[in-house]
């Protein structure tokens, strides 16, 4: 009868029999296992399955499943730190109560500061009051001088037909003639130019009489972010250019973030998040000045301005806004996945599956890492298959 040994006592049970001078197993004696059973736990590693291998990577299916890579070239990049970003106003306009005659007084303020509002959008209700006997004089004043024009054109049209009755037939006569009444004719068309002039700006202060006595808004003219409201009383009059809001045109409102180190160059893309953490949204962006490319005004030196795929009334109050973008960027680098590499006494290595299945855990030089991928300076190849945990 044999007996089985296991690997842990296989030498110990040589070193008894040694001793003791033992001739066999089975015999019974001090060390003897006879009528036993030992198993070892397997080791983990003996169960892989290696014959489901594909040749073209991705799960290997077996007792304990895994993951493999191919290397391959691609393009290596680092992020860059959230730098914090900041709205500047360019420049401000105003909207204001704009009129001729008459008297006009603020009925109700209709805008709040640190609101957005577009182009139409009313900031003020007003009442006007127009002088009727300006607005008779100035009806009266036209229909005089568009009686007086339509006299003068009848009277001119009488005497040019007399001036061409009487064309001489001597031909150095009927030349004088004929100049005579281009000349009246060319004389008679500015004076006709200055009459439709004149009535012209009359129907203009008419239409504007009609419009104020009409008016009970006042409109923003242009999209914008209010950084002031007047402080006006109900009721109170207005002076033709009296201030209502004060923005700042959408078209002049942009971010920008401190960049002393320059990271960042001009038409580098970055991404924009709006919002604290848990409501942040994302946009996409691009650096629109930089050190040496300002194509904004009032650009400052070391101040980097973006802009984006974004509506700025989206933004307005949704601060605080953050930039983060790509930086190092490496092109035709081999790249190994991060939780691919094991780092010892800082060594790396990756473990390589060879032809047949075989493993073989490798050590490489790295040329740093993004967190999500390594780029490979020296000890790796191209195609060379990884296991990945």
């Amino acid at each position: 009868m044999r007996c089985t040994l296991t690997r842990r006592t296989a030498g110990t049970a040589i070193l008894a029999a040694a001793v003791l001078g033992l001739a066999g197993c089975g015999q019974g004696g001090i060390l003897s296992d006879a009528g036993t059973r030992v198993d070892t736990a397997p080791d983990r590693s003996q169960y892989l399955d290696l014959t489901a291998l594909s040749g073209e990577g991705g799960t290997e299916d077996g007792w304990n499943s895994y993951n493999t890579y191919t290397l391959s070239y691609g393009t290596f990049s680092t992020q860059m730190m959230a730098l914090r970003a900041n709205m500047r106003m360019l420049e401000t306009a105003c909207v204001r109560a704009r009129y001729t005659t008459g008297t006009m007084r603020l009925t109700e303020m209709l805008v709040e500061k640190y609101q957005y509002v577009t182009a139409g959008t009313p900031v003020a209700r007003v009442s006007m009051e127009t002088d009727e006997v300006d607005l008779r004089e100035l009806e009266r004043k036209l229909l005089r001088l568009e009686q007086r024009y339509l006299a003068e054109q009848e009277a001119f049209a009488e005497s040019q037909e007399k001036r061409e009755a009487l064309f001489a037939r001597w031909p150095p006569q009927r030349t004088i003639d004929e100049i005579r009444y281009n000349q009246a004719q060319l004389d008679f068309e500015q004076t006709a130019a200055g009459y439709e002039r004149q009535i012209a700006d009359l129907r203009e202060q008419i239409q504007e009489l009609g419009d104020l006595a009409g008016q009970t808004e006042i409109l923003a003219g242009e999209d914008g972010y209010i950084l002031e409201v007047a402080a006006l009383q109900k009721g109170q009059k207005l002076d033709n250019g009296t201030v209502l809001v004060r923005l700042a045109p959408a078209d002049k409102i942009c971010l920008e973030f401190e960049d002393q180190l320059g990271h960042y160059g001009y038409g580098n893309r970055v991404t924009l998040r709006a919002g604290d953490t848990r409501t942040a949204q994302s946009y996409e962006a691009t650096v629109f000045s930089a050190a040496g490319k300002a194509l904004g005004s009032q650009w400052n030196a070391g101040v980097s301005q973006i802009t984006g795929e974004y509506d700025m009334a989206e933004l307005v109050g949704k601060g605080p806004f953050n930039v983060t973008g790509e930086t190092c960027v490496m092109e035709n680098v081999l790249l190994v996945p991060f939780e691919a590499v094991t780092v010892e006494k800082q060594k790396y290595y990756v473990t390589v599956l060879g032809e047949g299945g075989s493993m073989t855990r490798t050590q490489f030089i790295p040329g740093g890492n993004n967190a999500q991928y390594y780029w490979v300076f020296d000890g790796l190849e191209e195609g060379t298959r990884i296991v990945v945990p």
